[in-house]
């Protein structure tokens, strides 16, 4: 789609919004007009969004997970179980379930990146939940033929490739009602200004000692979530303006989509910033 501004009456403004994170907040911003009308003819207007920064961080990459590990005794004695918390980097998981497992249960990284388990067999067995068998590639169900202290390797780490977050929704929660909604199911309708499948950026390519802090040596990329970020005038999604009505205030709201369809609102981290700026073309 383009537009000849130079034609008279023919002309594009933007609106920029911005909020701050104090680590509690979520991902909203409005612009209130109260003296004036910032459209007076909705329907005069095509919208599309400049450009935006999204702070991501505080989506985990894995969600809370129930018996993630087990450890299952031979004999009738009690499973000892890690119940995995909200996960936000591979570094973080590999640390809470040292930290949360039996001395003899050792879970790491190999020097070419694959995952390794290290455990005495003689007592008890390993039972991983279907989602964290996949993620590094393991069986199920480990250790039921073995016994003495083993190490069980698995293969590259796919971590990436079963993050939670499939999909930023960015939504016109006032103001922008007027806009082509999307139909979400058979009785939902989302204003739904754009939204953006998130990519895998995941690489990793040594290991490090487990229980100290990164540095500079070691060549470890971890997948720590960085700022979604768009910025193109080649690739807007443009929206017709259905309505007359005036448009006086403008709210929006950016929200989470996870693999298992659930939404979930973004929590902005301290000193993070959500930045973004509509473009309003005169047709």
């Amino acid at each position: 789609m383009s537009f000849d501004l130079g034609n008279p009456g023919k002309y594009v403004f933007y609106l920029n919004f911005r909020t701050l994170g104090t680590g509690s907040n979520t991902c909203v911003a409005e612009q209130n007009f109260s003296f004036s009308s910032l459209i007076e003819d909705g329907s005069k207007y095509i919208c599309a969004i400049d450009r935006f920064r999204i702070p991501i961080q505080s989506i985990p990459m894995l969600a809370q997970l129930d018996n993630a590990i087990t450890i299952q005794p031979r004999n009738a004695d009690p499973a000892v179980v890690f119940n995995c918390p909200n996960v936000f980097s591979l570094y973080e998981f590999i640390l809470q379930v040292n930290a949360n497992l039996p001395d003899l249960f050792m879970f790491e990284l190999t020097a070419d990146a694959r995952a390794k388990i290290t455990f005495d067999f003689t007592d008890n067995f390993i039972v991983l939940d279907p989602k964290i068998a996949a993620i590094f590639d393991m069986d199920t169900t480990i250790g039921l033929g073995l016994t003495g202290q083993q190490s069980i390797n698995g293969a590259s780490v796919m971590l990436d490739r079963f993050d939670d977050l499939f999909k930023i929704q960015i939504l016109a929660e006032n103001g922008l009602q007027a806009l082509q909604p999307e139909i979400q199911t058979t009785n939902q309708f989302l204003t739904l200004i754009t939204d953006f499948i998130i990519p895998s950026n995941f690489t990793l390519s040594n290991n490090h000692t487990l229980g100290s802090a990164p540095n500079g040596v070691v060549n470890f990329t971890f997948p720590l979530r960085q700022d979604l970020e768009f910025n193109s005038s080649q690739s807007r999604r443009f929206q017709m303006i259905r309505s007359s009505a005036p448009i006086q205030n403008i709210a929006l709201r950016v929200v989470a989509i996870f693999r298992d369809g659930t939404t979930h609102e973004i929590v902005m981290p301290p000193n993070t910033v959500f930045e973004l700026k509509l473009a309003f073309f005169r047709k």
